[in-house]
């Protein structure tokens, strides 16, 4: 009788120790996934780096087209 009460509650002590194991080293390395994902989405809505910006020219812009033409030595 010993053996029909005991070795299943044994057996259910083992897997509750080892569940509790597992559950000890899980809850920090899921807190530490889920603080590094929310940091990285964090930096990912920063707007991206740019370089250097293009001068804004508010006035008109004139443009010239230049055409060689030969010197005449007559």
């Amino acid at each position: 009788m010993g053996l029909l009460v005991g070795l299943p509650l044994g057996i259910f002590r083992l897997l509750a120790g080892i569940f509790l194991l597992a559950l000890r080293l899980a809850v920090p390395i899921a807190l530490a996934a889920v603080l590094v994902w929310f940091l990285r989405r964090s930096r990912r809505r920063a707007p991206p780096r740019r370089g250097p910006k293009e001068p804004r020219f508010d006035g008109p812009v004139y443009t010239v087209d230049y055409r060689e033409e030969e010197d005449d030595e007559s």
